[in-house]
Order: C-alpha cells, then sequence, then structure tokens
C-alpha cells in the first residue's frame, strides 16, 4: 500500500511516500523529521479512502540539502531557505505530481511552510490542517533573555580552550541547556537554514489564509505553546481548534488513531 518514490525536482531528487487512493492529502513533516514519521497516520488515513503523499522535504530524509534559488520576490539566489522557498519547493513538487487542489496538512516546522504555502498558492488549498505549527516567534523573556546572554559569552570564552574535542561537548552542552537540541542536532547549511526559519514569524500571515483550517494541539506539548494555537484560532479566518487532552508535539507517534479521527471528521 505505501510506495517510496522519487522525483527530479531542478538538479535536485526528492524522496517522497504514497499511501492509499483517493482524494490526496500532502503532509509537510517537521524539523529533524522526514516522511517516516508518518507511517501510521498515513496508513490510518488511507484506510480512510485518502491518498496521502509525504515528501522528505530538501535537507531531510532521503532528500538532499536546499540548493541556491531565489526568492517569490526575485532576492537571493541561496541555499539558506526559509519559508517562502520552502514553499515555492513544495508548489514545484506539487506541480510535478499533477496536483491541482488538494488537502494540506504540516506538523511544526512542517506547520510553518503550509502556512507559507497556503497564503502563496491559496488557489490550490482545499482545506488546511495545522498540526502544533511553529509559526509564531515572541520576544524572549528577561530569564531567557539574560540565558542566551551568558550562553553566548561562554560561546566566545570556548575559543580560549585549548581542546578542540572538548569545546565542540561543552558548546552541544550549552546548546541543550538553553534548548537549541535541533541546531545541535543539525550539520551544514542546515544550522543556517534553521537560524532562519526559527526567526521567521507568520502571524500576519494568519488572516491571509483563505482556506478552511483546522488547528490541533496537544495540551501537555512542550515545544510550541498552547496560546500560539489560540492566536491561530483568533486570526485565521474560518478555523477550527482541536485540543487534544494528554497530548504532546509529536501527536502523529502518541496518538496516531485520535489525530486522525480529528483530522477525518474535519475534511
Amino acid at each position: 500500500m505505501r510506495r517510496e518514490e522519487k522525483i527530479a525536482i531542478g538538479s535536485s531528487t526528492v524522496s517522497y511516500t504514497i499511501t492509499g487512493e483517493g482524494k490526496p492529502i500532502l503532509i509537510l513533516h517537521g524539523w529533524g523529521s522526514s516522511s517516516n514519521s508518518w507511517v501510521k497516520v498515513a496508513e490510518l488515513l488511507a484506510q480512510k479512502g485518502y491518498r496521502v503523499i509525504v515528501p522528505d522535504l530538501p535537507g531531510f530524509g532521503r532528500t538532499p540539502a536546499p540548493l541556491p534559488r531565489r526568492s517569490p520576490t526575485g532576492e537571493g539566489g541561496s541555499a539558506v531557505w526559509g519559508a517562502e522557498e520552502y514553499a515555492e519547493f513544495v508548489n514545484e513538487f506539487v506541480g510535478k505530481l499533477g496536483l491541482q487542489k488538494f488537502i494540506l496538512a504540516g506538523h511544526s516546522f512542517g506547520g510553518q511552510l503550509a502556512i507559507q504555502f497556503a497564503v502563496q498558492h491559496s488557489e490550490k488549498v482545499e482545506k488546511l490542517v495545522l498540526i502544533a505549527a511553529a509559526a509564531v516567534r515572541r520576544t524572549p523573556g528577561v530569564f531567557k533573555k539574560l540565558v542566551m546572554a551568558v550562553a553566548k559569552i561562554v560561546s566566545i570564552l570556548l575559543y580560549l580552550v585549548p581542546f578542540e574535542d572538548l569545546r565542540n561537548n561543552i558548546r552541544s552542552a550549552l546548546y541543550m541547556a538553553i534548548r537549541r537540541r535541533d541546531y545541535v542536532r543539525t550539520q551544514g547549511i542546515m544550522r543556517d537554514v534553521f537560524k532562519k526559519v526559527i526567526t521567521q514569524d507568520l502571524t500576519a500571515k494568519f488572516s491571509k489564509i483563505t482556506a478552511p483550517t483546522l488547528i490541533i494541539w496537544g495540551d501537555k506539548d512542550e515545544m510550541t505553546p498552547i496560546k500560539d494555537a489560540y492566536l491561530m484560532q483568533e486570526f485565521i479566518p474560518n478555523s477550527k481548534l482541536e485540543i487534544i487532552e494528554g497530548g504532546k508535539h509529536a501527536l502523529n507517534f502518541q496518538m496516531p488513531e485520535v489525530l486522525v479521527k480529528r483530522i477525518v471528521e474535519f475534511i
């Protein structure tokens, strides 16, 4: 039922999976994830009569890191992609597959991209599902500012440490302490991509979403605060909020049946 496929987009080869037959649902995975994280959800949706397509976004899974591309405004040519460049990649991907209109779902970082895509290419999104979407950036509180300032000073002082391995170990522990685990686990150009996407606030784009939208959040999510869910519900027109009791950030792993039930009821 689940097929692994590859498709050429520009000079890159993109890996993706297709599960089931029927109305298409495109799922955009989160940071540090891949199509493999959505196997169970895809199978459950396929059983309900949907064709579930999950690409490995550039830099994740079996798809190579981003190549230089211009932004929609004509600027750039950089491989350090932001939400706009990833959204344009998604547009090329669905174009290659011949998808003219589909249900779009995004989790965490993928939710950020889904919002951007739904604004840039609203005519292609039949319905939008945002699962713990990481699209709101707030000014750090006083304590966090202090911790980050100390971390920056320590990072500078690390250059005085004579052994490179010791420096790297201290730096990794430091980033983990300020909850930048994704940065520590990221290599090469993707570190610069990470630093770019985590600074992009899409709040101003919420009101521009025209597709009926389902917002799903776990009430125990420690990665994306639940207050972001209420903010999205307030500013996204024609949106519905579903809070999953006991749910954490990775609902696709923790509660796939519950997640699919809420999605199917909406679409």
